[in-house]
C-alpha cells in the first residue's frame, strides 16, 4: 500500500565550506539565532551557509528539493528601493536611484539544491532578495502566480541566455563573476536591485538587463508533467472516493502517498491495496479507514523534466521557519516533482419511498415512475410496474446528511382510459445514520368517451347538392339531428361528449341533398360503441355526380414547317373523381395542315378532360412548339373544347467537342484549352472553349446545344498541354457541319510522350600532371545493359581542364551510369578518379554528371639519337646538335652535342632528371653537308618529358652525293637539214630501280645546227639514256639517227648525251609506216595526305576571398569584488 503522510527524515547534508574564520564565527552566531527565530531577515542576509545545530532535515510529502550548498558566485555592492515601492523596467539605471538603500550582499550566485529522490544537484537563483534561506531548507515546485514575483518573464529570458544554461555567457568573465552578474540582473527584475556603478561587474549586469528588456519577457514554462486528475473529488464516508488518474511524463513511475488514517486502492470496490510505486496511468480510490470526514491529501511524485524558469517555494516543513526565499531553476533538469489532490468525505443517511395505489380503476393504471432528487447528493428512481395493486417500497442509502430530497412523480400511471389524482409528500431532510420515510398515494378512476359524427363528400359534383339532414340515436337516450347546409364541400363533423363507455349509437340520413342537376348517393355507417376515455367516429359518405356532357378536340397545325411534320397523335382522357370515364386516341396523318376537329359525347358532367400529344410530328429536322388551351371541365348537359396548336420549325443542332488523351505521358501534361467556333454566313454563332486541367488522366467532352442548322464549326487547340518535359502530337479534326436536329462531333486527340532528356558528362582533368596522360575512355551506359545507349567517349591524350560531351535523345527516366574504363595513366603517372553515381535522365531537361581525374607525375629522361643514312654516309663533315628543354617558358636543359666527320654508326646521348612536362627540341646548326655531299635532315618534333619515363629525339641525316648536270644535245645534219618536222627526245635517268629524272626535249621543226638542253639537280650516280619518239622525218625527208650510249652523272659534275640526226631528201611512192610510239616512262614521285586536328579546352578559374572580423569583449576578473 502507498505510504501515509506526513513523514520526516533527519541526517547529515553536505556542509558548505567557509571562506575565512570571521565568516565562520558570523555564520555560527547566526545559526544559533535561527534556532529560535524565523528565517526571514532584512535585505542583505540572502543565504545562511549552515543550518542551526541539532535541527533535523525535514522532508514532507510535498518536498521536491533541499538546499545543499552555494555554487559559483561572489559578493556584490549595490542598493535596493524602499520596501513596497516599484521601479521602472525600461533600462538599467546608470547610477543608484535616489532614495535607494545600500545593500551589499555577501553572496550573489548559484544556489545548489538536491533532488529528494536522488543525489543530483540542480542550479537555482534567488528571486526574493529580501528573504533569506539556508542549507537543508526544503522546497516544492510552484507557479509564477503562487510566487507573486514581479517581472519573472524577464528572469526566464535571462536563464535561457546566460550562465549556467549558456556556459560562456556573459563573455569575458570567470564563472564566479558570471553567476554573480546573472544573479544581480535577476534581482533587478525581481526586487529592483541596482549594482553600484563602481563595481567591476556593473557593465556586465547593465548589458544583461538592457539586452533582456530589448528581447522581452518569456511566457511561463510548462509545469512539471506530474498530474492527479481530478484535483478534488468527494464521496460518502462509508465508501470510496475516486477514481483519480495518476500520470507522469514519458510514463515515468510514480510514488504515491495519502494522509494518515486513509488508504489507497487500485479498484473501485476497495479490495486491492495500492502499492507505493505505480506506473503512469494508474487509477486509485481513497477510503477513510477511521470514518473521519476530514479531507485526505493524495501526493504523487515522479522524476520528470523540469524546465528552467520553474519556481520553487518553501515547503513549510522546517520547524521555526515560517518563510524562506523563492528560488527559480537556472537550467532544465530531470528531477522529482509532485502533484497533490484532495479527497473529501461526508456523513450519510437513508430514505424509504412507498407507492400506495387506490380508486375504482386501481390495477388498470400504467407503469409509475417516482423520482427522488437530493440535488448534488444524488438522484434516485422508484419504478412501479403497470397494473400493480399492492404498495411498493424502496430504500435509498448513502445520501449526504443534511441533504433535502424532493419527491416527484414524472410518470403517474394515467392512461387513455384511466385518470389519476396524486398525493405527493413534502421534501425530506436526511439525518446522519438514520432512514427517513415518504409515501406517494395515487387514486385512479375511469374516463368517459366521445362520439364523432362525420359527413364526407365524393364525386365531381360535390358542393352542388342541397341541404342534408342526419339522425343520431344512442342507447343512453341521445336522439338528435345534424343539419348540413346546401353546397357543403368539405368534410363536416359533430361531436357528442361525456357518453358512458359501452354506449351504442346509430346514424341515418333521411335527407340526402339530391337535386335535378346532381344525384347524391349516401353510404351509412354501422352502429358504433363508445370507448372508455376515448372517441369513436361514425362516417356518412355521400357521392355527388353531374349529368354527362360533350368534349371537342381541335388540332391546329401552323408554322413555317407546317406540312413537313410527321404523324401527330393526341391522347384524350376524361376523368371523374379520379376515374377515367373517356379515353380516346386521335391520329392526324403526316403532312396535314390547317385545323382538324373531333367531338366525343356522353361524358359525365364535371369530368375533367385533358389532351396530351404523344406524337408531336417532330422529326430530326423539324421541331415543334406545342400550345394547349388546357384542361376542360364538362358542364352538366353542356359541352367543352380543348385546342392544341403545333407550330413547326427547323430544329437547331448541337456540336460535341471531345478531347482524347493518348500516349505514355498522359497525366503529366499541362493545361489544355480547346476552342470551337461555329459560323453561319460568316457570322459567328458559337465561340466557346473546353478546358482540361493539367495532369488530367482521362479525356473530356462537352456538348454545345442550340447551334443553328448547317453551321460550320472548326476546333483549334490554343493550349496543347505541352511542357518542358512533355511533348504532344495534336490531331485536330476537320471542319464539321451541324446537321438540323442532330449532333456533329469533333474530336481532338493529343498523344503525349515524355521528351527525351540530355545527359551532359563533364570531364575535368586536373593536377600537376594534367595534360601528360594518355587517351581517356569513358563508358556511358543508359538502360539495362546499355540497351538505350552504350557509347565510349574518347578524350585525346594531353587534354586538360574541362571537356564536355553531351548524349541526346535519351528517354526520360532512363538510368545512366558513367564509368571511366581508361584513365590514360602511364607507369609514371598516378591518377585519382572521382566518378558520379548513376543518375536518372529527366524528361526534356539536361542532367549533368562530372568525372574528375587528378594527375601527379615524376621527372623523366631524354635520349637524343643521331642516325646517318644515304649513299654518302661517312663522307659528310662535322655535325653539331643543340638540345633545348623548357618548362613554363624557363630553360631546364641547354646542351650541345658534337659528332666528328665521317661517322657512320648511330650516335646516342642521354640526359637525366629533366622535369616532367618539360618540352624538349633538337636543332642541327651544323649538318655535315659539303660541296660534294648534300644532306636531308629529318628533325623530330619537340617532345614532352613524361613523368618517370624517358623520351627520345632522333635526328636522321640522309647524305647523298651532290647532284650533277645532264646535257642533251641534238645535232641536225644532212642535205635536208632544216626541212625536217618536229623532233621529240625522251630523257630517263634511274638510280637502281627508281627513276631520278624523266623529261622530254622538243626540237622545233626546221631547226638547223645544234639544239642543247641542260637538266640540273640530277642525283649523282644516275644512269641516263635517251630515246627519240619523233625523229622529224616527213614524206619528203628521210633521217638517220645516231643515239648515244647511256651515261652516268657524276657527283657535282656534268654528263652529256648527244643525238645526231642526218636528214636527206627522199621521194617515196608511199609513205612508210611510222614506228610505233614507245610507251611512256613510268611516273615517279609520291602523293601525301596530311591530317591535322586541334582540341580546345576552357579552364574555369574560381577564386573566393573570405573576410572575417572577430571582436572580443574584455571584462574584469576576480572572484571577490
Amino acid at each position: 500500500m502507498a505510504s501515509s503522510l506526513p513523514f520526516a527524515r533527519s541526517g547529515p547534508r553536505p556542509v558548505l565550506s567557509r571562506s575565512n574564520g570571521l565568516r565562520s564565527l558570523l555564520v555560527a552566531l547566526l545559526a544559533l539565532f535561527l534556532v529560535a527565530a524565523p528565517l526571514g531577515v532584512p535585505a542583505g542576509a540572502i543565504f545562511e551557509r549552515e543550518r542551526p545545530r541539532g535541527n533535523p532535515i525535514v522532508e514532507g510529502p510535498n518536498t521536491d528539493l533541499i538546499i545543499t550548498r552555494t555554487g559559483e558566485g561572489q559578493r556584490l555592492t549595490g542598493a535596493l528601493p524602499p520596501v513596497g515601492s516599484t521601479w521602472p523596467v525600461n533600462q538599467y539605471p546608470t547610477s543608484i536611484p535616489a532614495g535607494y538603500q545600500t545593500d551589499n550582499v555577501d553572496f550573489a550566485g548559484v544556489i545548489y539544491a538536491q533532488d529528494v529522490e536522488s543525489t543530483e544537484e540542480v542550479p537555482t537563483y534567488c528571486i526574493d532578495i529580501r528573504t533569506s534561506t539556508r542549507v537543508d531548507i526544503g522546497y516544492e515546485n510552484g507557479t509564477w502566480s503562487e510566487a507573486n514575483v514581479p517581472n519573472v518573464g524577464y528572469v526566464a529570458r535571462i536563464l535561457n541566455s546566460y550562465y549556467p544554461a549558456v556556459p560562456g555567457q556573459p563573455a569575458g568573465l570567470n564563472n564566479n563573476q558570471r553567476a554573480a552578474a546573472v544573479q544581480a540582473a535577476i534581482w533587478f527584475f525581481s526586487d529592483g536591485y541596482v549594482v553600484n556603478p563602481s563595481n567591476p561587474l556593473y557593465s556586465a549586469v547593465q548589458a544583461i538587463v538592457n539586452d533582456t528588456i530589448a528581447a522581452g519577457p518569456l511566457a511561463e514554462p510548462e509545469a512539471p508533467d506530474v498530474n492527479i486528475d481530478p484535483p478534488t473529488a468527494e464521496g460518502p464516508v462509508t465508501g470510496l472516493t475516486g477514481p483519480y488518474t495518476l500520470t507522469a511524463e514519458d510514463g515515468a513511475t510514480l510514488t504515491v502517498a495519502v494522509s494518515e488514517g486513509y488508504s489507497l486502492y487500485s479498484d473501485a470496490a476497495g479490495t486491492q491495496p495500492l502499492p507505493e510505486t505505480v506506473p503512469s496511468g494508474t487509477q486509485v480510490w481513497v477510503r477513510s479507514d477511521t470514518g473521519s470526514t476530514e479531507p485526505a491529501v493524495i501526493t504523487a511524485r515522479a522524476v520528470v523534466t523540469v524546465q528552467s524558469g520553474n519556481v520553487f517555494l518553501y515547503d513549510g516543513n522546517t520547524t521555526g521557519v515560517p518563510d524562506a526565499q523563492k528560488l527559480i531553476l537556472a537550467a532544465t533538469r530531470d528531477i522529482s516533482a509532485t502533484a497533490e489532490a484532495t479527497a473529501e468525505f461526508f456523513a450519510v443517511g437513508g430514505l424509504t419511498v412507498t407507492k400506495s395505489i387506490a380508486g375504482e380503476a386501481a390495477g388498470q393504471q400504467g407503469a409509475v415512475t417516482i423520482a427522488v432528487d437530493c440535488d448534488a447528493d444524488g438522484q434516485f428512481t422508484l419504478e412501479v410496474p403497470a397494473e400493480t395493486t399492492e404498495d411498493t417500497s424502496q430504500t435509498f442509502t448513502g445520501i449526504r446528511a443534511g441533504a433535502v430530497c424532493t419527491i416527484t412523480e414524472p410518470v403517474t400511471g394515467a392512461t387513455d382510459t384511466v385518470l389519476v389524482t396524486p398525493s405527493i409528500p413534502a421534501p425530506v431532510t436526511i439525518t446522519a445514520d438514520t432512514t427517513a420515510t415518504a409515501t406517494v398515494i395515487d387514486t385512479y378512476t375511469f374516463a368517459p368517451g366521445t362520439l364523432v359524427v362525420e359527413k364526407e363528400f365524393t364525386g365531381d359534383a360535390v358542393g352542388n347538392q342541397d341541404e342534408i339532414v342526419l339522425n343520431v340515436v344512442c342507447t343512453n337516450g341521445l336522439n338528435t339531428t345534424v343539419t348540413i347546409p346546401a353546397g357543403q364541400a368539405e368534410t363536416f363533423s359533430a361531436e357528442f361528449g361525456d357518453l358512458p363507455a359501452g354506449t351504442s349509437c346509430t346514424v341515418t340520413e333521411p335527407t340526402t341533398g339530391s337535386t335535378t342537376e346532381v344525384t347524391v348517393t349516401p353510404t351509412l355507417p354501422a352502429a358504433v360503441t363508445i370507448p372508455a376515455a376515448g372517441s369513436v367516429t361514425a362516417t356518412v359518405s355521400n357521392a355527388v355526380a353531374f349529368n354527362p356532357g360533350v368534349i371537342a378536340v381541335n388540332k391546329v397545325i401552323a408554322g413555317v414547317a407546317a406540312g413537313q411534320q410527321g404523324p401527330v397523335v393526341l391522347a384524350l382522357t376524361c376523368t371523374n373523381g379520379g376515374t377515367a370515364v373517356l379515353t380516346e386516341t386521335i391520329t392526324i396523318p403526316a403532312g396535314a395542315t390547317g385545323t382538324v376537329r373531333n367531338e366525343f359525347g356522353d361524358v359525365p358532367a364535371g369530368s375533367v378532360c385533358s389532351v396530351t400529344e404523344t406524337a408531336t410530328g417532330a422529326t430530326t429536322e423539324v421541331g415543334v412548339v406545342t400550345e394547349s388551351t388546357g384542361d376542360a371541365t364538362i358542364p352538366a348537359g353542356g359541352g367543352a373544347e380543348i385546342t392544341v396548336t403545333d407550330t413547326y420549325s427547323l430544329n437547331p443542332g448541337s456540336i460535341t467537342v471531345a478531347k482524347a488523351l493518348a500516349g505514355p505521358a498522359v497525366g503529366q501534361q499541362g493545361a489544355v484549352t480547346l476552342q470551337v467556333v461555329c459560323t453561319v454566313d460568316d457570322a459567328t454563332v458559337l465561340d466557346e472553349t473546353v478546358e482540361l486541367a493539367a495532369g488530367a488522366t482521362a479525356g473530356t467532352s462537352q456538348t454545345f446545344p442550340n447551334v443553328p442548322a448547317n453551321a460550320s464549326c472548326a476546333v483549334t487547340e490554343p493550349a496543347t498541354g505541352e511542357t518542358v518535359q512533355v511533348a504532344v502530337d495534336v490531331d485536330l479534326p476537320d471542319t464539321v457541319t451541324v446537321p438540323p436536329g442532330g449532333t456533329a462531333t469533333a474530336t481532338v486527340t493529343d498523344t503525349y510522350t515524355l521528351k527525351d532528356g540530355l545527359l551532359q558528362v563533364v570531364k575535368t582533368i586536373d593536377g600537376e600532371a594534367a595534360g601528360l596522360q594518355e587517351g581517356i575512355e569513358i563508358d556511358v551506359s543508359c538502360g539495362p545493359d546499355g540497351s538505350v545507349l552504350l557509347q565510349t567517349w574518347t578524350i585525346p591524350p594531353g587534354t586538360t581542364g574541362e571537356t564536355v560531351a553531351e548524349f541526346r535523345n535519351i528517354p526520360a527516366g532512363t538510368e545512366c551510369t558513367v564509368t571511366e574504363v581508361a584513365a590514360g595513366i602511364t607507369p609514371a603517372i598516378t591518377v585519382v578518379t572521382v566518378e558520379p553515381d548513376p543518375v536518372a535522365v529527366p524528361p526534356g531537361e539536361r542532367i549533368q554528371v562530372r568525372v574528375t581525374d587528378t594527375y601527379s607525375f615524376a621527372p623523366g629522361t631524354l635520349a637524343v639519337n643521331k642516325v646517318f643514312a644515304g649513299a654518302a654516309a661517312g663522307v659528310q663533315g662535322d655535325v653539331q646538335l643543340e638540345v633545348l628543354c623548357t618548362l613554363d617558358d624557363e630553360e631546364v636543359l641547354s646542351e650541345t652535342v658534337d659528332i666528328p666527320a665521317g661517322e657512320t654508326e648511330p650516335f646516342q646521348t642521354a640526359f637525366e632528371d629533366i622535369p616532367a612536362g618539360a618540352e624538349c627540341s633538337v636543332t642541327e646548326p651544323v649538318t655535315g653537308a659539303t660541296e660534294t655531299v648534300s644532306v636531308l635532315t629529318d628533325l623530330p618534333d619537340p617532345v614532352t618529358i613524361p613523368a618517370g619515363d624517358g623520351a627520345e629525339l632522333t635526328v636522321t641525316n640522309t647524305y647523298e652525293f651532290g647532284p650533277g648536270i645532264l646535257v642533251v644535245t641534238k645535232t641536225i645534219a644532212g642535205t635536208a637539214a632544216g626541212e625536217q618536222a618536229e623532233v621529240i627526245i625522251d630523257v630517263r635517268c634511274t638510280v637502281g630501280e627508281e627513276a631520278s629524272l624523266t623529261a622530254t626535249v622538243t626540237v622545233p621543226a626546221g631547226t638547223t645546227g645544234s639544239f642543247t638542253q641542260e637538266f640540273t639537280g640530277v642525283p649523282a650516280g644516275s644512269e641516263c639514256a635517251v630515246t627519240e619518239t619523233a625523229d622529224g622525218r616527213t614524206e619528203t625527208v628521210s633521217v638517220e639517227t645516231v643515239l648515244p650510249a647511256a651515261v652516268t652523272v657524276p657527283a657535282a659534275g656534268r654528263a652529256e648525251l648527244a643525238v645526231v640526226n642526218t636528214y636527206a631528201a627522199e621521194v617515196r611512192p608511199a609513205p612508210a609506216p611510222r614506228p610505233e610510239k614507245p610507251g611512256s616512262l613510268p611516273d615517279t614521285g609520291s602523293n601525301g595526305v596530311g591530317l591535322a586536328f586541334s582540341i580546345g579546352a576552357g579552364t574555369l578559374l574560381l577564386g573566393s576571398v573570405l573576410l572575417a572580423a572577430v571582436r572580443r569583449r574584455r571584462g574584469t576578473t576576480g572572484e571577490d569584488l
